[in-house]
């Protein structure tokens, strides 16, 4: 289960970086051609709202959960322990596998007809195709349907780890580290 989690945070981290790294560069691009030609990188506004936005926004979705980056409300379940702490968690699990379910659902449902369709938009004298960036969502939320998936698989095997993630903790350990 550790290395489905690990290939799931390398594709996305890999993805997400490349994603940014692209966008920076158009962007810089654009804004030197801009300054010095008076004209910019055609479509670049489209591009960054349509295709790079939604990326950086939707492939780091898993990611956050495996690295349990989640914002958790503790405060009715943080003195609980042992089976009352796990059955919480399940069933927060559980809630939102169904919905990232229905939501990959809906969203592949909406990649396809916009594939079958040809999405595009018009950007200046060229049409740009915006159909692949409705390919983003669905992939992203099954990713995490996935992760959710071993999370459960872990709570009822009794290999989830239910102590509380402590992001300070985690910078401290890593300075002491590079000492």
């Amino acid at each position: 289960m550790k290395s489905i989690e690990k290939a799931i945070a390398r594709i996305s981290i890999m993805l997400g970086s490349l994603v940014l790294i692209a966008m920076m560069m158009q962007v810089v691009v654009d804004v030197f051609m801009r300054t010095f030609l008076g004209t910019g990188f055609p479509a670049t506004p489209d591009l960054v709202g349509k295709y790079y936005m939604v990326a950086v926004s939707f492939l780091p979705l898993a990611v956050t959960e495996i690295e349990r980056r989640h914002i958790e409300a503790t405060i009715f379940t943080q003195k609980m322990t042992g089976t009352p702490r796990k059955a919480v968690f399940l069933l927060g699990f559980v809630v939102a596998l169904i919905v990232f379910a229905v939501m990959t659902w809906g969203s592949f449902g909406e990649a396809l007809k916009q594939t079958e369709r040809g999405a595009y938009i018009e950007a200046g004298t060229m049409r740009f195709p915006t159909w692949p960036s409705y390919w983003i969502l669905p992939i992203s939320f099954a990713l995490m349907v996935v992760v959710l998936a071993i999370r459960i698989i872990q709570i009822l095997t009794g290999q989830f780890d239910d102590r509380e993630a402590d992001p300070l903790e985690e910078i401290q350990s890593h300075v002491m580290e590079a000492d």
